[in-house]
């Protein structure tokens, strides 16, 4: 029988003003990530702290944007850095937007005074373990016993859709799937959150408040940084023209609501990145 070495947990830091907050906070990224989550409460003591526990993601949850700006430019001259993350609201979104496109962080997320989305920090988490640099911690220790298969990993979908009631549907279709759902309902926020992600899959709805979905998604694919992104697009009619307008454009394939789960699970099985 084979058996498998313990992972450690992935190592984050919470940079906070008060205790209300990181209580916050370390409800919202929940029982998955709570074995590697330390509270650094003192800026002057942040690079020491991250150091010392060997931060793999830093989240900055500080209630002056300019603080939160400030120190993740102080973080930019420290050569290879964990994955750094900001929580705003929703008037600091274009300031997160600005510095996740300027390279400043890898990812910014609405999460004051309540969530706006209760999953997106978990999920924002599980992208950062896949991308953060390894460290010799991460590496299974010598070992005569047969290693264990690496676990499957979780894709994350984007999904531009207006519609709240189809964001319920598309979560309930896929929950016991291995992906992670983000929503954008705004079409003018919607490439900044895709250069914020870097999803495996766009899933694109036609028509949407602030942009076009069929622009939006000319775009995504003449950007090199993002062109290898699948774009799924979704639309209410199967009109020929939009098809036409749509794979023009760079689309990957078309799906007409109202679908089925099969047929979902179906498009996205053709795009998703394999098991590892």
């Amino acid at each position: 029988m084979s058996t498998a070495w313990p992972a450690d947990p992935f190592r984050i830091l919470l940079v906070v003003d008060n205790d209300e907050i990181a209580r916050g906070v370390a409800a919202s990224l929940g029982a998955e990530f709570a074995g590697g989550l330390r509270t650094c409460m003192k800026l002057d003591q942040l690079k020491a702290q991250a150091r010392s526990h060997r931060a793999q993601a830093i989240v900055l949850a500080l209630e002056s944007l300019d603080a939160v700006e400030r120190v993740a430019l102080a973080l930019q001259g420290d050569g290879v850095r964990p994955f750094l993350l900001i929580l705003c609201d929703g008037a600091g979104t274009s300031v997160g937007a600005r510095l996740s496109k300027d390279g400043v962080v890898d990812d910014y997320v609405q999460h004051f005074p309540t969530p706006a989305d209760p999953d997106r920090l978990a999920t924002s988490m599980r992208l950062a373990a896949r991308i953060a640099p390894p460290s010799s911690a991460m590496a299974p220790p010598p070992t005569t016993a047969v290693a264990a298969a690496p676990a499957k990993r979780r894709s994350v979908v984007l999904v531009v859709e207006d519609d709240e009631v189809l964001h319920t549907l598309v979560a309930a279709m896929l929950e016991s799937e291995p992906v992670d759902l983000v929503f954008e309902p705004d079409g003018a926020a919607a490439f900044e959150r895709v250069n914020a992600v870097g999803p495996d899959l766009v899933l694109m709805d036609v028509m949407l408040p602030g942009g076009d979905g069929v622009a939006l998604t000319e775009r995504i694919k003449s950007t090199p940084d993002l062109a290898a992104i699948p774009v799924v697009m979704l639309s209410g009619e199967a009109r020929l023209d939009t098809l036409v307008r749509s794979m023009e454009a760079g689309a990957a394939d078309f799906i007409v609501k109202p679908f089925t789960r099969e047929a979902l699970i179906a498009k996205l099985g053709k795009y998703l990145p394999a098991a590892a």
